[in-house]
């Protein structure tokens, strides 16, 4: 789940599943980093270009941090090994530890890269069944960059047709600049730009503190769904909890109307 392969410009450290920087700074040097970036890659190669597009956002994004005196890790969450797990979630909500341990380190993630590939004009169904199991709070107000590859440029507009939808439903924050890679994008200078520019807006959402002003601001509005994985300890007892009846989900399964 998570990987030890490096991104673009970056290595990553089998132990501490960090990537270091390409002046040899690791995004975590005292092992204590202030703010955490997780990649969701649903790549399928071995190395995967998705990946590899995912975790470069994400050194942009680390970059830009370290340059404002904040320390940060960027973490991987490989979404190929959970195929499984995802496809036994959907048909069961049955969470296995290693999917519930995928979900928990998206939940701590002060931001965002949730990459996939491309086929047949939308994201991948690894990529969607992921979000399927996980609980909608964990994205809510959450900064995030959304990233894609695919062998056509015909593939473009899926980050912002498809992608930016979807995080949309689950009140996440997502970026101004969305980015997708298809052919000969990989050996183009606007492919980095964007890839700068987009985690530039990553690390500017984290270092603003913007999900905790929002979740300060108008956290108590919010209806929750069902828990579907103990994301600390102090939400052990809510994810084992009965489900909350009076959600929107459950009022619809009993025939009235549902609301958000």
């Amino acid at each position: 789940m998570i990987g030890n392969d490096g991104g673009k410009d970056g290595k990553r450290d089998a132990e501490s599943g960090t990537l270091t920087v390409p002046d040899g700074e690791t995004t975590s040097a005292d092992g204590t980093p202030d703010r955490h970036i997780t990649v969701v890659s649903a790549g399928v190669g071995d190395p995967s270009t998705t990946t590899k597009l995912g975790e470069a956002v994400a050194l942009e994004a680390t970059r830009y941090l370290r340059d404002n005196g904040v320390e940060t890790s960027v973490r991987l969450v490989d979404l190929r090994p959970l195929a499984r797990d995802v496809a036994v979630a959907s048909v069961s909500r049955q969470i296995s530890p290693a999917l519930k341990k995928a979900i928990g380190i998206v939940a701590t993630s002060d931001g965002v890269v949730a990459a996939s590939p491309v086929f047949k004009a939308s994201y991948s169904g690894l990529f969607k069944g992921f979000w399927d199991v996980t609980e909608p709070d964990v994205m809510l107000a959450m900064p995030v960059v959304v990233a894609a590859t695919g062998g056509s440029d015909r593939h473009a507009l899926v980050p912002d047709t498809d992608m930016r939808s979807l995080f949309a439903f689950l009140r996440a924050i997502v970026a101004p600049t969305s980015i997708m890679a298809a052919g000969g994008d990989w050996a183009s200078a606007g492919l980095a730009d964007r890839e700068r520019r987009a985690g530039r807006e990553l690390g500017a959402f984290i270092l603003s503190g913007v999900r905790r002003a929002v979740l300060d601001a108008a956290g108590k509005g919010y209806r929750r769904s069902f828990a579907t994985a103990t994301m600390d300890e102090s939400a052990s007892a809510a994810s084992t909890a009965l489900p909350d009846f009076d959600s929107s989900l459950m009022r619809l399964a009993a025939g009235g109307i549902g609301g958000d």
